[in-house]
């Protein structure tokens, strides 16, 4: 059996970290198997940071620059059909929600971006609105159509099931896996050198995440300066990322200019992943207030990385979390300013949910994730 990867989504946030994870082992799963089936990644030149540790024999590279968008989405519609004739390709696996309508293939799409269904109520600007609605709608004929699903998370499977309606024997659930990193500051030279190129010195509050109205900065803003008075002198609050809607991008930095503690809220933007650990090691704690997420990458670093951690209790973050977070209920600033004094407060409570962390960041691998993504894409008999 011929599987075919359609890598071409996969091009910023959580598709970047899945594609860095998953390809190289999946790729060994692939060559070790006793079964003869055979995997090939299609791909941009711009990604091949990414499969550095593929063979360049499994991958097919598309002769032409990054597309984003509906000019992606045009440019497979018109081509991939015939990437899959060239290639023999018996199942084509496009690890988002929406796939070229290819002829012949079994299709294998992967429910990974919640935001396009859960977006109404919040203030977009008028083009993430509109995207978000062609998103939705063709993500639900793409995910009726497709002969099977990966969910991300149990969250995203009773979605799929009780929401779009796809049948529960066309799903897997498979877990993302995590970025292998250390949860000890073993290259501390190094790590003082990414933090001072950021800005960032001493005592600090970390929150992480693409600049979107479902993220709540502006709830983590103002629990921060409710507890204020509480945290260590010169503690700093670091909002680490980049977004697409520049409305509430430009909501936030007003949000920020305005706050009596400005000159303590640091916004160093979309940062290296290199960076982002060693953010995560060295913040006091990590907060996510995110409302909207189908397995959010950050919070599986966090938790890899060994961080104390606060969360809403917006689905998924209690399935991924498993009570290594002290969580706070979702849009309520005096509980979440109040579990961010709990930590301020009780450094042996830091600790004792550091560990924690760590314990449940191990249970995600991109070892797992590949051999459960191999069956999915290989096991047909009894579907």
């Amino acid at each position: 059996m011929n599987v075919l990867v359609n890598c071409l989504p996969l091009m910023s946030g959580g598709g970047v970290a899945y594609l860095r994870g998953l390809a190289p082992v999946l790729s060994g799963q692939f060559r070790d198997s006793s079964e003869g089936h055979c995997v090939k990644f299609v791909a941009y030149r711009e990604q091949s940071p990414l499969l550095q540790a593929v063979p360049e024999a499994q991958i097919t590279w598309v002769r032409r620059s990054r597309l984003t968008g509906y000019r992606r989405i045009l440019w497979e519609r018109l081509n991939m059909a015939r990437i899959v004739d060239e290639e023999d390709t018996h199942v084509l696996f496009t690890p988002y929600q929406v796939g070229p309508p290819v002829r012949g293939p079994k299709h294998v799409l992967m429910i990974r971006n919640m935001e396009p269904f859960l977006c109404n109520g919040y203030a977009y600007s008028p083009n993430s609105w509109l995207r978000n609605q062609v998103l939705r709608w063709m993500s639900v004929r793409a995910l009726r159509r497709a002969d099977r699903v990966i969910a991300v998370s149990e969250f995203t499977r009773d979605y799929l099931a009780g929401v779009i309606g796809v049948g529960g024997h066309r799903i897997r659930t498979i877990y993302h896996g995590r970025q292998r990193c250390s949860a000890h500051n073993a290259e501390a030279a190094e790590d003082r050198g990414i933090l001072k190129q950021l800005g960032v010195a001493g005592n600090y509050i970390l929150t992480c995440g693409s600049l979107l109205p479902y993220r709540r900065h502006e709830d983590i803003i103002a629990a921060f300066e409710e507890c204020f008075a509480v945290l260590a002198p010169g503690t700093l609050l670091v909002i680490a990322g980049s977004g697409t809607d520049r409305a509430y991008a430009k909501a936030i930095r007003q949000r920020i200019a305005a706050s009596p503690h400005r000159d303590r809220i640091i916004a160093v933007g979309q940062v290296p992943w290199d960076a982002m650990a060693a953010l995560y090691r060295h913040c006091h704690f990590c907060i996510f207030a995110t409302e909207v997420e189908a397995c959010p990458n950050i919070a599986i670093e966090a938790m890899a990385t060994g961080c104390a951690i606060v969360s809403s209790d917006a689905p998924p973050l209690p399935e991924m979390f498993q009570g290594c977070s002290l969580q706070y209920r979702s849009r309520d600033i005096r509980h979440l300013a109040l579990q961010m004094c709990r930590y301020a407060e009780d450094e042996g409570l830091r600790h004792e949910m550091k560990s924690l962390a760590s314990k449940r960041g191990d249970t995600f691998s991109w070892e797992t994730c590949a051999r459960e993504t191999y069956s999915a894409l290989v096991d047909w008999k009894s579907r």
